[in-house]
């Protein structure tokens, strides 16, 4: 929790200190119907949230008791206090902040807090989670998702997940995140099924089911999708469509015949294009450039993965070869 601590307010370009401003966004961008503050001369409001195509994380904390209530939103919204406490009601569930929550899409949602509290919640869209619950089952998903909210499926599934939130958080901080947008999408994408695996609900049983074999065709024309979009987000939903059969039944079958992930092949291929634009480089060509190109936003993790890969770092492959001309550098004299 520290780590995710430390890094709970540095989420957003520009964080909100304004206890008006702040009311104003809960209201017009997040459909809160109530915000009340015990003494709001005394507040000491932090705010700041980041938007992506399928989830919001807000993080705040406001330094004296608050409520905030919520209609039925058509969002699951997960929470997890880094320090203090609260209570969390969802519907006629009712949750101490002393543990996570995750509230269900289409419930009212309310929350107490004391003065010292410090969360983090993030909203997951229903429809996302409908989408990408039907690529796993291989069928529609047409109600909304009905959590237990402070119940989850296991301990390790639940740290998986708040890792994912906290990697999130990280990649958005991270000065990189703007121009890998193929890295935080596959990033969403984990994060919204890891929070199907954990979280409780009525289709847990048919997600933990041991899914039906399938023929090595689907993996072949797994890889073939792979290998022909590697610079494009490779999502459960792609991989689906792609093949043909379920999720569950893809990755099942994947690693029977390969002994890894479809994600751990996309990164293979990956890693080879990074490696071929650094053996050809042109005179403008960076090891950040190329990373960020073939998906890879975290740059230690690219060299450390390249290196065990092509037994060198991926900036000594590229000093080792003269760049070559592009049409452009010949055009314009760069």
């Amino acid at each position: 929790m520290d780590n995710l601590k430390n890094l709970l307010f540095h989420c957003a370009v520009a964080p909100i200190s304004d206890v008006s401003q702040f009311e104003h966004l809960l209201e017009s961008e997040l459909g809160a119907t109530r915000f009340d503050l015990s003494n709001r001369l005394d507040a000491k409001l932090r705010y700041c949230f980041t938007k992506l195509q399928d989830i919001r994380v807000n993080c705040w904390s406001f330094g004296t008791p608050a409520k905030i209530a919520f209609p039925p939103r058509d969002v699951a919204s997960f929470s997890l206090a880094v320090h203090g406490r609260g209570v969390v009601v969802s519907g006629s569930q009712i949750a101490p902040t002393d543990g996570p929550t995750l509230a269900s899409p289409g419930r009212p949602l309310h929350f107490h807090y004391e003065a010292d509290l410090e969360t983090v919640m993030i909203d997951f869209q229903s429809k996302a989670l409908k989408r990408k619950l039907a690529a796993l089952l291989g069928a529609p998903i047409r109600h909304d998702l009905e959590f237990e909210l402070a119940e989850f499926t296991s301990r390790e599934m639940l740290n998986s997940l708040v890792g994912l939130i906290r990697l999130l958080i990280h990649q958005v901080n991270s000065r990189n995140f703007l121009l890998a947008p193929l890295a935080l999408c596959e990033l969403e994408d984990a994060a919204i099924v890891q929070l199907l695996f954990t979280g409780r609900h009525k289709l847990n049983e048919q997600l933990l089911r041991k899914p039906p074999a399938t023929t090595g065709n689907a993996v072949s024309r797994a890889e073939q999708f792979i290998e022909a979009h590697w610079n494009q987000p490779i999502t459960i939903e792609t991989l689906t469509k792609a093949t043909g059969v379920s999720g569950r039944t893809l990755f099942r079958s994947f690693t029977k015949e390969r002994g890894y992930s479809p994600k751990a092949f996309a990164r293979k291929i990956r890693l080879e294009h990074a490696h071929k634009l650094l053996r050809q480089p042109a005179e403008n060509t960076t090891v950040t450039g190329v990373a960020l190109a073939c998906g890879f936003s975290n740059l230690g993790r690219f060299a450390q993965d390249y290196l065990n890969v092509f037994g060198e770092l991926p900036s000594k492959t590229l000093s080792l070869k003269e760049p070559r001309q592009t049409e452009d550098s010949v055009l314009f004299g760069n």
